[in-house]
C-alpha cells in the first residue's frame, strides 16, 4: 500500500495501524499546494455480498456526513473527503499533531485532582457537542484522545462508522443494534450487549479518570460481585465530592449514571465553585472595612428609600397617566377658551415627556404601548400649542380630539381586559 495513489490524489506514505477490518495511514494530498499530510482510513466491509455492500455504502455515506458536521468542533478532526474505491471505503481526515493520552497514564503514577478535573471538562465539553447530533462515539479510551500541541485534547476515531465493518445481519436495521463496538474495560454492560447509550460514553470518560487517579488499568480494578460496581476509591487519594461525581459516571446500570455530559459539567463547576450556583461570593472583611465601605459606596447600589419611588407608587402613577386622554378629550369638547387650550397643550406635552421617561427608567413595570401613549400626548400638546387661537374651527382640535379619544378607548379596553385576567 505504501506509495499507492488513491482517488487520484492521496499518496500513502506511512502505516499507522492495520487490522482485519481496516487500516489507517498517513497520506499526502498531491492536489494541494505543499502536499499537506492527512489521515487516510480504509474501512473493509466484512462481506462482499451485494446486498450487504449496498447497506454498508448507505451507512458509510450517512455517517461520513455526520462526521463532516462534527468536524466543525475545534477538538474533533475535520473530515476532508470520503470516497469508495474497489468496494472499499475511505475516510480522509485532518492530521492531528500530538500524542495519545495513554502516554500520560503510566502505571502506578497518579494525577492530582486538578489535572483530572481539567481532563474531564475538556473531554465532556467535546461530548456535549457530539451528543447534540445524536451521535455516540462508542470507543472513548486514552489511545483515542490526542494531546495536541496547544495542550487541548482531541477526540479521534469515531466508532459510528465501524458499523460497516461488522458481519452481515438479518436485516439492515439490525446492523447497528446487534454489534458491540468498543474496548473492553472502557465500555459499560449495555454497550457490550450492543445497546449503547449517550451515557455509555460518559462511563468511558469516568473510567479514564479512575485510571488517572489510581494508576491502574481498567482490567486491574476489582468489582463488587453482587452489584457489578467498580471498587476503586481506596486505590488512590481523592476527595469525597470528586469521587461522588466520578462514581455517578461509572455506575453499572445506565439509569444510575448521569444522563448527559452537561449534567456532569454542571456538578464539576459546583465542585470548583460551590457558592456560585446558589449565592454570590461574599468577601471576608473587617468591621472597619465594612463601615468604610458602606459610607464610601452608599450611592453605588440601588436601595429602597424615600428618594426612590416604590413600584406600587410608580404603577399608580402610570395608571393615572394612561387615563389622561379621557380628561383631554372631554376638556376639548366642553371648553374652547384659549387659556384652557394652552394649559391643556402644555399639560399633554409634559405628561407625554414624563410617561416616556418613566417607561425608559423603569421598563419592568411599564407596558409596551406606553411609548405610543407618550408620543400621542406630545403630538397633541404640540398641535394645541401651535394652532390659531382665534379660529377654533381649524383641523388641529378635531385631530387632537380624535387621537385622545382613540387612546382613551384603548386604555379603557386594556384596563377592563387586565381586570378580567386578574379575576
Amino acid at each position: 500500500m505504501l506509495g499507492k495513489l488513491l482517488d487520484g490524489r492521496y499518496k500513502v506514505i506511512q502505516v499507522l495501524s492495520a487490522g482485519g477490518f481496516g487500516e489507517t495511514y498517513i497520506a499526502e494530498d498531491t492536489r494541494r499546494p505543499g502536499n499537506p499530510q492527512c489521515v487516510l482510513k480504509l474501512l473493509k466491509p466484512a462481506n462482499s455480498d451485494p446486498y450487504y455492500l449496498q447497506v454498508a455504502r448507505r451507512l458509510f455515506n450517512s455517517e461520513a456526513e455526520i462526521l463532516e458536521q462534527l468536524g466543525n468542533h475545534d477538538q474533533i478532526p475535520r473530515l476532508l473527503a470520503y470516497f469508495e474505491q474497489n468496494q472499499e471505503f475511505y475516510l480522509v481526515q485532518e492530521l492531528i499533531v500530538g500524542y495519545p493520552l495513554s502516554r500520560e497514564l503510566r502505571p502506578n503514577e497518579f494525577w492530582n485532582e486538578s489535572q483530572v478535573i481539567q481532563m474531564l471538562q475538556d473531554v465532556l465539553g467535546i461530548l456535549t457537542f457530539v451528543h447534540s447530533y445524536g451521535v455516540i462515539h462508542r470507543d472513548i479510551k486514552p489511545d483515542n484522545l490526542i494531546r495536541r500541541e496547544d495542550g487541548k485534547l482531541v477526540l479521534i476515531d469515531f466508532g459510528a462508522v465501524k458499523q460497516i465493518q461488522t458481519p452481515m445481519a438479518a436485516s439492515a436495521s439490525e446492523i447497528a443494534a446487534t454489534v458491540a463496538i468498543g474496548t473492553p474495560g472502557y465500555m459499560p454492560a449495555e454497550q457490550a450487549q450492543g445497546k449503547p447509550r449517550h451515557n455509555s460514553d460518559i462511563y468511558a470518560v469516568g473510567i479514564i479518570a479512575i485510571q488517572a487517579l489510581t494508576g491502574l488499568f481498567p482490567a486491574q480494578l476489582p468489582e463488587n460481585p453482587a452489584t457489578g460496581e467498580i471498587i476503586w476509591q481506596n486505590e488512590g487519594q481523592v476527595s469525597p465530592k470528586l469521587a461522588a461525581v466520578i462514581q455517578k459516571m461509572v455506575h453499572y446500570h445506565y439509569r444510575d449514571r448521569y444522563q448527559s455530559a452537561t449534567a456532569v459539567l454542571q456538578d464539576l463547576r459546583e465542585l470548583l465553585s460551590p457558592f456560585a450556583p446558589t449565592q454570590p461570593f461574599v468577601p471576608v472583611v473587617t468591621s472597619q472595612q465594612l463601615s468604610s465601605t458602606f459610607s464610601s459606596q452608599a450611592t453605588d447600589y440601588p436601595r429602597t428609600s424615600s428618594a426612590i419611588p416604590s413600584p406600587a407608587l410608580l404603577n399608580k402613577t402610570l395608571s393615572v397617566l394612561r387615563f389622561i386622554p379621557f380628561i383631554g378629550a372631554v376638556g376639548l369638547f366642553f371648553f374652547k377658551a384659549a387659556t384652557w387650550i394652552i394649559l391643556l397643550g402644555v399639560g399633554l406635552a409634559a405628561f407625554g415627556t414624563g410617561l416616556f421617561l418613566l417607561r425608559s427608567w423603569y421598563p419592568n413595570i411599564g407596558r409596551t404601548y406606553d411609548a405610543i401613549f407618550a408620543v400621542i400626548f406630545c403630538l397633541c400638546g404640540i398641535l394645541l400649542l401651535f394652532q390659531e387661537f382665534q379660529s377654533y374651527q381649524t383641523q388641529e382640535i378635531p385631530i387632537t380630539q380624535f387621537l385622545l379619544a382613540g387612546a382613551g378607548i384603548f386604555s379603557l379596553a386594556e384596563t377592563i381586559r387586565l381586570r378580567t385576567i386578574s379575576k
